[in-house]
């Protein structure tokens, strides 16, 4: 591990983020799952970045990454409150597609005959439609039928019964090639029973195009999720006559309008531009989010990428 040095910085980089997570409770005490409104009573809720940062940037009245529009959101303060529950909803969303993916794959590909090929025929069904289309079918006919509290953990439920399959596909074509290895037909040989020679021998050796599928999945949540909350807050923007007011959540995958989500804020920052009567671009909404999730994206790639180096078997 030390002599991987993306797998270190990936370390550094998302330890930074889990910090962040962490320590956000205490920089902003109260309801963690509530983003006030700093901004309520201008036409315009748009607070360019402060000149200077202060030595305690996340007291009240200080905004350093300046305010978004349409609900008057600071910046800094959704992208930290944010880090708890966008963590939460990947780690939801990768660990169990990666588990049933890789499981799948390697009974398919270690076991071969007719399971292979139903298996590898039910991948294809899921690999076949795009994500989007899947995901959106699934919420308009879903998503109403749950209450507005556990609608983020069931977008992040309908992600897994999709995203499993790219998974499955790559494991599942890396498990045909180790099931033929010498030492795989020296352990059957020896007596070792089918689901020793599947997970002791045949899984751990066909890990490394799980690392490889991780970061993709990472793109697509944001992806989905980003395109739906910008989706909902310029549909209630472009009607609503006053762009301070609140939004409703009707559409929103979201528990409430004012949860704290970094495409949520990105989303607020992006629509603000267009409404914008003065004719000032508030780069600060979309820019400073962005680049947020382009960040938490490179640490989970470099990380990936060393896991890869790690578990790939070429030796």
């Amino acid at each position: 591990m030390l002599g991987s040095p993306p797998l270190l910085a990936g370390l550094v980089i998302l330890g930074f983020f889990l910090g962040i997570a962490i320590l956000s409770s205490n920089w902003y005490p109260g309801n963690p799952a509530f983003l006030p409104a700093h901004l309520q009573t201008t036409r315009e809720c748009l607070l360019p970045p402060g000149p200077t940062l202060r030595l305690v940037p996340f007291e009240w009245g200080s905004h350093p990454l300046g305010v978004t529009g349409i609900a008057g959101f600071d910046v800094l303060q959704g992208l930290i409150m944010g880090s708890r529950w966008d963590l939460a909803l990947i780690a939801l969303i990768v660990f169990p597609a990666a588990l049933v993916g890789g499981v799948v794959g390697t009974v398919a590909g270690g076991m071969g005959g007719w399971l292979d090929d139903v298996l590898a025929g039910l991948t294809d069904v899921f690999l076949a439609v795009p994500e989007f289309v899947l995901t959106l079918v699934a919420l308009i006919f879903f998503l109403p039928l749950v209450p507005p509290p556990d609608r983020l953990w069931a977008f992040a439920l309908i992600l897994n019964l999709v995203l499993w399959a790219p998974y499955a596909r790559g494991v599942q074509a890396r498990a045909r090639s180790v099931a033929t290895r010498p030492f795989v037909e020296a352990a059957r040989a020896s007596g070792a029973t089918k689901n020793r020679v599947l997970f002791r021998h045949i899984l751990p050796n066909s890990l490394f195009p799980i690392f490889s599928q991780i970061p993709t999945t990472v793109a697509t949540i944001f992806v989905l999720l980003g395109g739906l909350q910008y989706a909902v807050v310029e549909y209630f923007s472009a009607n609503s006559l006053y762009p301070c007011q609140v939004l409703p959540a009707a559409l929103s995958v979201l528990p409430s309008p004012q949860f704290p989500e970094w495409t949520w804020v990105m989303a607020n920052g992006a629509a603000a531009w267009l409404p914008s009567a003065s004719g000032l671009d508030p780069w600060w909404g979309y820019t400073f989010p962005a680049f947020w999730i382009l960040l938490f994206g490179l640490g989970v790639t470099l990380l990936c990428d060393g896991l890869a180096q790690l578990s790939n078997p070429r030796n």
